[in-house]
Protein backbone atom coordinates (compact mmCIF):
# COMPACT_ATOMS: atom_id res chain seq x y z
CA UNK A 1 0.00 0.00 0.00
CA UNK A 2 2.87 2.36 0.71
CA UNK A 3 4.11 1.61 -2.80
CA UNK A 4 0.82 2.76 -4.32
CA UNK A 5 0.79 5.95 -2.30
CA UNK A 6 4.42 6.63 -3.22
CA UNK A 7 3.63 6.05 -6.91
CA UNK A 8 0.62 8.41 -6.77
CA UNK A 9 2.76 11.11 -5.11
CA UNK A 10 5.40 10.75 -7.82
CA UNK A 11 2.76 11.12 -10.52
CA UNK A 12 1.35 14.22 -8.84
CA UNK A 13 4.84 15.68 -8.46
CA UNK A 14 5.54 15.04 -12.16
CA UNK A 15 2.24 16.71 -13.13
CA UNK A 16 3.12 19.76 -10.98
CA UNK A 17 6.54 20.03 -12.68
CA UNK A 18 4.92 19.79 -16.13
CA UNK A 19 2.30 22.41 -15.24
CA UNK A 20 4.98 24.75 -13.86
CA UNK A 21 6.97 24.35 -17.08
CA UNK A 22 3.85 25.01 -19.19
CA UNK A 23 3.00 28.04 -17.05
CA UNK A 24 6.52 29.42 -17.51
CA UNK A 25 6.35 28.86 -21.28
CA UNK A 26 2.96 30.59 -21.53
CA UNK A 27 4.17 33.55 -19.46
CA UNK A 28 7.17 33.98 -21.77
CA UNK A 29 4.92 33.81 -24.83
CA UNK A 30 2.57 36.36 -23.28
CA UNK A 31 5.43 38.73 -22.52
CA UNK A 32 6.67 38.44 -26.13
CA UNK A 33 3.33 39.46 -27.64
CA UNK A 34 3.60 42.98 -29.00
CA UNK A 35 0.57 45.28 -28.52
CA UNK A 36 -1.38 46.31 -31.58
CA UNK A 37 -1.64 50.05 -32.14
CA UNK A 38 -4.30 51.20 -34.59
CA UNK A 39 -3.47 54.75 -35.54
CA UNK A 40 -5.95 55.34 -38.33
CA UNK A 41 -9.13 53.72 -39.59
CA UNK A 42 -10.26 54.61 -43.09
CA UNK A 43 -13.84 53.96 -44.08
CA UNK A 44 -14.17 53.38 -47.80
CA UNK A 45 -17.92 53.60 -48.17
CA UNK A 46 -17.68 54.20 -51.90
CA UNK A 47 -16.23 50.70 -52.30
CA UNK A 48 -19.28 49.01 -50.79
CA UNK A 49 -21.45 47.14 -53.26
CA UNK A 50 -24.97 46.96 -51.88
CA UNK A 51 -27.62 44.94 -53.69
CA UNK A 52 -30.32 45.36 -51.05
CA UNK A 53 -30.34 47.55 -47.97
CA UNK A 54 -32.65 46.94 -45.04
CA UNK A 55 -32.58 48.26 -41.51
CA UNK A 56 -30.51 51.09 -40.07
CA UNK A 57 -26.86 51.89 -40.70
CA UNK A 58 -25.26 54.18 -38.12
CA UNK A 59 -21.86 55.54 -39.02
CA UNK A 60 -20.28 58.13 -36.77
CA UNK A 61 -22.69 60.10 -34.64
CA UNK A 62 -26.04 58.57 -33.78
CA UNK A 63 -29.38 60.20 -33.15
CA UNK A 64 -29.24 59.24 -29.49
CA UNK A 65 -26.90 62.11 -28.59
CA UNK A 66 -28.16 64.98 -26.48
CA UNK A 67 -28.52 68.38 -28.12
CA UNK A 68 -25.87 69.91 -25.83
CA UNK A 69 -23.42 67.16 -26.76
CA UNK A 70 -24.13 67.69 -30.45
CA UNK A 71 -23.58 71.44 -30.10
CA UNK A 72 -20.26 70.83 -28.36
CA UNK A 73 -19.17 68.42 -31.10
CA UNK A 74 -20.24 70.86 -33.80
CA UNK A 75 -18.34 73.71 -32.12
CA UNK A 76 -15.23 71.54 -31.87
CA UNK A 77 -15.48 70.58 -35.54
CA UNK A 78 -15.92 74.19 -36.58
CA UNK A 79 -12.91 75.30 -34.55
CA UNK A 80 -10.80 72.50 -36.01
CA UNK A 81 -11.88 73.37 -39.55
CA UNK A 82 -11.20 77.06 -38.95
CA UNK A 83 -7.72 76.30 -37.68
CA UNK A 84 -6.97 74.11 -40.69
CA UNK A 85 -8.30 76.60 -43.24
CA UNK A 86 -7.34 79.81 -41.47
CA UNK A 87 -10.94 80.95 -41.57
CA UNK A 88 -13.78 81.09 -39.12
CA UNK A 89 -17.34 80.36 -40.14
CA UNK A 90 -19.19 80.49 -36.83
CA UNK A 91 -21.93 78.00 -36.26
CA UNK A 92 -22.33 76.99 -39.91
CA UNK A 93 -23.11 73.38 -39.07
CA UNK A 94 -25.07 74.31 -35.98
CA UNK A 95 -27.28 76.68 -37.99
CA UNK A 96 -27.95 73.97 -40.57
CA UNK A 97 -28.79 71.54 -37.78
CA UNK A 98 -31.15 73.98 -36.08
CA UNK A 99 -32.86 74.79 -39.37
CA UNK A 100 -33.52 71.11 -39.87
CA UNK A 101 -34.86 70.73 -36.34
CA UNK A 102 -37.00 73.91 -36.28
CA UNK A 103 -38.00 74.98 -39.81
CA UNK A 104 -39.56 78.45 -39.97
CA UNK A 105 -43.17 78.67 -41.10
CA UNK A 106 -43.88 81.47 -43.54
CA UNK A 107 -47.57 81.24 -42.59
CA UNK A 108 -46.94 82.57 -39.06
CA UNK A 109 -45.16 85.70 -40.30
CA UNK A 110 -47.72 86.93 -42.83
Amino acid sequence: MDQDLYHILQQLQQQIIELQHENHTLREALNNIKPINIENINYKIQELHVKELKGTLNIGLTGEAHLEDMETIIDDLEQEAAQQHGQHQPHQYQQQYQNQQHPQDDHDQG
